[in-house]
């Protein structure tokens, strides 16, 4: 079988991306830790890190500009790199999951206030196929996309929820998937909870106002098999634009209404409504607890007035009439309304 290359970039502002120690957005901030926007991330501060999402390949690539040397490590293997602009890194790999981070190491003097600036990386991986995989683009009002919770539609071409523990799914075969949207709002960043066949990552974003980027990706999957993607509100507010799969071009797309959606869409709703239902039975046992603390509280009566109290409202006996046993005789008048009175033979026979 002949094999194909699939590249993805993950720009500076995915959320995918960990930077550290501290961030800022503010134009004009303080120049520690990183600053970043929509174009690039920029740093001048030893020590500084940039930690990359796990992710499946078997190549990686970084673009930017270094006035400074700076530390690369993959899969527990340190490299020390100097000045560059353009790619200022790549490096090939065995195919498979990897790790890597990048951390800003001293320099001389003259680099000492040099900056390293990262625009964006890509991530590559080879597939043994019979047909090239072809992505195919599931917008916010695609069949296949399934949501939890309360939602709102902007224009067509963005899902939002304010509602933490709103969720949308979707199912899916091919050998990749990500995810776009915006990073952020101008009040709060966000952030959010993907679940991929059982697998949870919690990811924070590192913009805000950003209209798009990349909100998750994963490749190395099988196409053989049918897969699950959830993604769960964790904030105050999240949202998408779209849901990419990258599989074969004779396979049709997995839809909501398809034989195997209903059992993975509740393999993956089963623990969310599982820790609701937890919460609701430790408030209906608080709800009880108290109540029964309420009737222990209540004072009892004594004496001649509560055992007359306790004739009054004894069981009452055979020949005693039941309210409802007054059924009701419907009246109409001609020309006017219904009217209602109690059956007297009734009463007179009780």
């Amino acid at each position: 079988m002949p094999q194909f290359v699939l590249n993805y970039t993950l720009d500076n502002t995915s959320p995918l991306f960990n930077f550290g120690p501290r961030i800022g957005t503010a134009a004009g901030a303080d120049q520690s830790g990183w600053q970043i926007n929509a174009s690039f991330a920029t740093t001048s501060d030893v020590g500084a890190t940039l930690q990359f999402p796990p992710f499946y390949g078997d190549a990686v690539s970084i673009y930017g500009s270094t006035g400074r040397p700076f530390d690369i490590t993959i899969d527990k293997q340190t490299t020390s790199h100097s000045l560059a602009s353009g790619v200022i890194f790549e490096w090939g790999v065995a195919q498979g999951t990897h790790n890597l981070s990048l951390t800003m190491v001293p320099s001389s003097s003259e680099e000492a206030d040099a900056e390293f600036v990262f625009n964006y990386a890509t991530i590559s991986s080879a597939y043994t196929l019979d047909q090239a995989p072809v992505e195919v683009i599931y917008g916010v009002n695609s069949d296949p996309v399934v949501y939890s919770g309360n939602w709102s539609m902007f224009l067509n071409t963005t899902a939002q929820t304010n509602v933490f523990g709103a969720s949308v799914s979707m199912n899916f075969s091919g050998v990749a998937i990500a995810v776009s949207g915006p990073s952020g709002t101008v009040s709060s960043a966000g952030s959010y909870a993907v679940v991929l066949d059982g697998s949870t990552s919690f990811i924070s974003n590192n913009t805000v106002d950003i209209s798009n980027t990349q909100l998750f990706y994963q490749g190395g999957l099988d196409p053989e098999k049918q897969h699950t993607i959830t993604l769960v509100n964790s904030d105050s507010s999240f949202a998408f634009n779209s849901i990419s799969v990258w599989g074969v071009d004779d396979e049709e797309p997995v839809t909501s209404s398809s034989g195997g959606s209903h059992t993975n869409i509740v393999e993956i709703v089963v623990p969310i409504v599982a820790v609701v239902a937890a919460l609701l039975i430790v408030a209906g046992a608080f709800l009880f607890r108290r109540r029964r603390r309420q009737r222990q509280r209540r004072p009892t009566l004594t004496g001649p007035f509560a055992m007359r109290l306790s004739r009054s409202f004894a069981k009452p006996g055979s020949s005693a009439l039941a309210l409802n046993d007054l059924e009701l005789k419907t009246e109409r008048a001609v020309d006017g309304p219904y009217t209602a009175s109690p059956d007297l033979e009734q009463l007179h026979k009780a």
